[in-house]
């Protein structure tokens, strides 16, 4: 059981034993750990309920604790009702000693676990990825492996917008450059050429002129418009240039996402959910949802608590083109009917929330998803320059996701020590640059925007992820001097310095802090918490003389709580998606 929990669950039954029934005890980390080590206020809001103070319930709650487990906790209590609780050494030893071999660590499995789909990455094909497509990725692949370190089934799908005008845009724009193309003369051929007419740079270029074009270019928009339509009709030719689209962007998306670590289960697109859209829409018309106002076919979401406008969710525009409502709908539909999921995690950009909050109540209100399916919206914020704009290329262009990669490599080699031989340069420098990123974006809360800064993601020093990359490679290179078998297992034995104590209390915390990332979805929990954990290590190497320590049973204790130290660092970089290092 987790500290936490076990804390908890004590109190709870010293409140019954002192006649405070049915009481829910709250217990947190004390914010002054010189008093104590965890705290409980339960006390405070029970006042006048009993006739009593709040002092003198903690007074008697606190008695019952020490009776039951004076061998766990050092209880007091502190004016105004507060219930001070320090764990014992022997408490401390014996935790740690029982998650040495522990997969988890002290974590526990989710009660229920659950089948969830995260909706996440959200990439447009026929251009290449950019730094606007972070966060998107790092954020739900981060949010899956925490679901999943704690029992649930979950799938990711990166929902391509493969679909829209954009594939028109390429089509129009390829078409007015090389207009002999087979794809242009028949619209159905016996056959089509088996290669592209273009690589992912090539149609990167295509798509930026063509959306520069239509913008200028009102006559080349109509174009688009219409080849969009032509395909989406099953114009022979554009099914095949849409197929090369296709094939190049994912095998490129999948080489970027591969850089950063990010994998998705599911590689499906909005054309996957075209062929569900009459059906979804039939559906609303048949529960007389779907009406038509000023032209358009819209559903009505607003309800009387809303206490700002809600507009109607429109699906249909009056030339009978259908919106992302219907299909987003469709997709909702097609993820009840395939997976049955228990919730549905949407990763967008916070500037779609009211889009994902009408289509949430459009899907509840038709019942096309069950009113027990969870459908939840995590908004992120933006990646800043330092003018507090979004991130852009020194000409004023967005970045690829390809170039940022490359500057945080080229960041992180020039602080690499010179005993690093070159052939392995190039490896250490993109986990440590990948991990920077990574951890600089995670360390921030989803919604907020933060300013991108190279030097100070990349450096050792501070809250960075090479920081914590570091604190592994110390732990290896000490254990390795220390020249146990790596199979070999001591006990750890109580503390003897604060900072041994400290290092011991934090680990216990691990399990706690998993479970508050969880069930928050930030990442930036477990960013905040192996960040402590370093520096609480830190402090610890630098205090004690570990190798030359003499007391072969203190050495060896100091070995597994090495060993245990590396196993959570490790765990928690995994969980933030980050590649951990033994050099650098």
């Amino acid at each position: 059981m987790s500290v936490l929990n076990a804390i908890r669950k004590d109190l709870i039954d010293a409140f019954n034993d002192a006649s405070y029934n049915r009481v829910s005890a709250e217990v947190s980390v004390s914010r002054r750990p010189e008093l104590c080590d965890f705290q409980c206020n339960t006390a405070l809001k029970l006042t006048g309920q009993y006739g009593k103070t709040s002092l003198e319930i903690a007074e008697s709650v606190a008695e019952k604790l020490k009776d039951r487990h004076e061998l766990h906790y050092d209880v007091s209590v502190q004016t105004p009702g507060f219930i001070n609780i320090t764990l014992t050494d022997a408490w401390l030893v014996n935790y740690l000693n029982s998650v040495l071999e522990d997969p988890y660590l002290g974590s526990e499995p989710a009660i229920n676990p659950q089948k969830i789909i995260v909706d996440f990455g959200g990439a447009n094909v026929a251009k290449a990825l950019h730094v606007g497509h972070l966060r998107s990725a790092v954020i739900g692949e981060s949010i899956i492996r925490l679901l999943r370190f704690k029992g649930h089934e979950v799938i990711g799908d990166i929902h391509l917008g493969d679909w829209g005008l954009q594939m028109g845009l390429v089509i129009e724009m390829l078409k007015s450059e090389q207009p002999d193309l087979p794809y242009f003369q028949f619209e159905k051929a016996k056959a089509y050429p088996n290669l592209p007419p273009f690589d992912i740079d090539k149609l990167t270029e295509l798509y930026t002129n063509a959306n520069i074009k239509s913008k200028e270019d009102q006559a080349f928009r109509a174009l688009a418009a219409q080849a969009t339509a032509s395909l989406q009709e099953g114009h022979a030719g554009y099914l095949a240039l849409w197929q090369h689209m296709m094939n190049v962007s994912v095998a490129d998306l999948k080489k970027n996402y591969g850089a950063l670590q990010v994998t998705f289960d599911l590689w499906l697109g909005e054309s996957d959910s075209q062929a569900a859209i009459p059906f979804v829409i039939k559906w609303l018309e048949d529960r007389k949802l779907l009406v038509v106002s000023e032209g358009a076919k819209v559903v009505f979401v607003d309800e009387e608590t809303d206490k700002k406008p809600m507009p109607p969710c429109i699906f249909q525009k009056s030339n009978g083109a259908v919106l992302y409502g219907a299909t987003d709908l469709a997709t909702l539909y097609q993820r009840i009917e395939h997976h049955h999921p228990d919730e549905i995690i949407y990763v967008v950009d916070k500037r779609q929330e009211l889009h994902f909050e009408q289509i949430a109540r459009v899907a509840y209100k038709s019942e096309i998803v069950p009113s027990h399916t969870k459908i939840s919206f995590i908004g992120f914020g933006t990646m800043n320059g330092h003018d507090g704009k979004p991130f852009k290329t020194r000409d004023g262009g967005v970045m690829s996701l390809k170039d940022l990669i490359n500057t945080l490599i080229q960041g992180a080699k020039s602080r690499l020590v010179d005993t690093i031989e070159d052939k392995d340069k190039d490896d250490i420098a993109l986990a440590i640059g990948v991990g920077a990123l990574k951890f600089g974006d995670l360390s921030n809360l989803p919604v907020r925007d933060y300013v991108f800064d190279l030097e100070q993601f990349t450096s050792f020093e501070g809250k960075t992820g090479p920081y914590i990359q570091y604190a592994l490679v110390r732990i290896a290179s000490i254990k390795k001097k220390i020249n146990v078998e790596e199979s070999e297992t001591f006990p750890i034995t109580p503390p003897v310095t604060d900072s041994e104590r400290n290092l011991m209390l934090k680990l216990c915390m691990f399990s706690a802090w998993v479970d508050l990332a969880t069930s928050l979805r930030q990442p930036s929990k477990i960013c905040d918490y192996v960040f402590e954990l370093s520096q609480t290590f830190n402090h610890f190497y630098h205090e004690v003389h570990i190798i030359s320590e003499q007391d072969m049973i203190k050495k060896m204790s100091y070995y597994s709580l090495l060993g245990l130290t590396q196993k959570v660092i490790k765990q928690c970089l995994w969980l933030l998606g980050i590649q951990e290092l033994e050099k650098m």
